[in-house]
């Protein structure tokens, strides 16, 4: 009786200990916790559509097939093109840029380098880079999300989670958790639910969302 009595207990204590680790560990190892809402999402300044690092680029000049050239967008939103420069290569600022107008740059440079008397780039996106979030836990379908193309990198909390196919029926909707950067946050989905004009939770690029499992 008493190793029944003594065995119940420590699965009660386990019951009630369970749900608190994963905030424990994301307090430990990324920062502090602390409750919604979420900050406001910066401020997006790149244009829709415009080219950003990570995308490959296929560029070519008319009538010039021989000088085509595929490069990737650096992470700090260079791109190196070696046709430009005798030596070394030209390096261009590209992210931020329209295709167009990149091509617009790069045809002026090459007239200015006289590469080419009449010279007329063209820019292709060939591979877009991804900007994405991830949503874990007590969902039906966790994994890694993609934003929209063309679209701001944005998204209400709610519907990131509709995205991942919904909760399950283990779900804690009042104890969320949100990683950005070094920071988490835990937001209580069930009290903005009940309050329509609250302000929403916005998810931007590399937020990891987890859904806790709720007590019994």
């Amino acid at each position: 009786m008493r190793l029944t009595a003594i065995t119940s207990t420590m699965n009660r204590t386990a019951c009630i200990m369970l749900p608190c680790l994963a905030i424990c560990l994301a307090q430990c190892s990324s920062g502090p916790v602390t409750s919604g809402p979420l900050p406001p999402p910066p401020a997006a300044t790149a244009v829709s559509g415009a080219i950003r690092p990570g995308d490959v680029l296929t560029i070519s000049f008319a009538g010039e097939a021989d000088l085509t050239q595929q490069t990737r967008v650096d992470w700090n939103g260079m791109i190196n093109l070696p046709i430009l420069a005798a030596e070394g290569g030209a390096e261009i600022k590209a992210a931020g840029l329209s295709p167009a107008a990149l091509a617009s740059r790069i045809s002026s440079l090459a007239k200015q380098n006289k590469m080419l008397v009449d010279a007329r780039a063209q820019v292709l996106v060939t591979e877009f880079a991804g900007q994405a979030y991830a949503v874990l836990g007590q969902v039906t379908q966790p994994g890694r999300y993609t934003f929209q193309r063309g679209l701001p990198p944005r998204l209400p909390i709610e519907e990131a989670i509709a995205l991942a196919g919904g909760y399950t029926r283990l779900a804690r909707q009042s104890q969320v958790l949100v990683k950005r950067g070094s920071n988490v946050y835990v937001v209580d989905l069930e009290k903005l639910a009940s309050q329509p004009g609250h302000p929403p939770a916005i998810i931007i690029p590399g937020d990891v969302i987890t859904v806790n499992e709720r007590r019994f």
